[in-house]
């Protein structure tokens, strides 16, 4: 199925399926990658490794809106080491830097596609444990470290890869953030970076002046920037 600009930029969601998490819970993802998914929850469940999923797909308007909260010091923003930081402190290109770490700017999130799901351990959310979706959940010593196993050897075979797997002077690494790797990279050889830059413009973003300037850069060290195999490829 083709994704129109609009889809790919989080403004129309004509491309988007509910997944049904439980009775009380569902999520929006493309409609082409249900069938893959559903293996792969299906395989991860059989070999005692039950995912949830935690978020999905995001609209430009809520993109926007954790955007400037984060901006303007309503919401925490965190170094790539879990150090809280004062962004009220810094200039626009520190505060720019900071925030893009974790989220993207409004119109380049992957989440806006229905393609990228943010996963975490069924074992451990049902354990008590508070999702944090922080790096240290999927360490050694960590509540995920048996799910990070087994994506490790299986996630590739469902079709899904993590593109923020390891730090690439970009995005943090987030190994909770899987992508379908065949429906993403059609939207993402395919984006329509002029009308993503014309949505922003026509925004509530705050500094959008200085966001408008960074948006060759973001496209490049950000949005681009990912990892396309597996760590244990390397």
């Amino acid at each position: 199925m083709k994704t129109t600009w609009q889809q790919a930029i989080g403004i129309d969601t004509a491309h988007l399926v509910k997944y049904q998490q439980s009775a009380e819970q569902y999520f929006l993802i493309h409609q082409s990658i249900l069938s893959d998914l559903e293996a792969l929850l299906n395989a991860a469940k059989k070999d005692g490794q039950a995912i949830s999923l935690i978020s999905s797909y995001r609209s430009f308007d809520r993109q926007q809106t954790i955007w400037n909260e984060k901006w303007q010091g309503y919401r925490p923003v965190y170094s790539r080491h879990g150090r809280p930081l004062n962004l009220l402190a810094m200039s626009d290109m520190e505060k720019y830097k900071a925030i893009s770490l974790w989220s993207a700017l409004p119109g380049l999130s992957r989440h806006h596609w229905g393609t990228d799901i943010d996963i975490f351990s069924n074992h451990a959310i049902n354990q008590g444990h508070q999702v944090e979706l922080v790096p240290e959940e999927f360490s050694k010593n960590g509540v995920c470290y048996a799910l990070e196993c087994w994506l490790e050897k299986h996630l590739e075979k469902y079709g899904f890869f993590r593109p923020y797997q390891k730090y690439q002077q970009g995005v943090s690494e987030e190994p909770w953030h899987i992508s379908h790797r065949q429906t993403s990279q059609v939207i993402i050889e395919n984006f329509p970076y002029q009308q993503c830059l014309q949505q922003l413009r026509n925004s509530d973003i705050k500094a959008q002046l200085f966001i408008e300037g960074q948006f060759e850069h973001y496209k490049h060290q950000y949005f681009n920037n990912i990892c396309l195999i597996n760590e244990k490829e390397i």
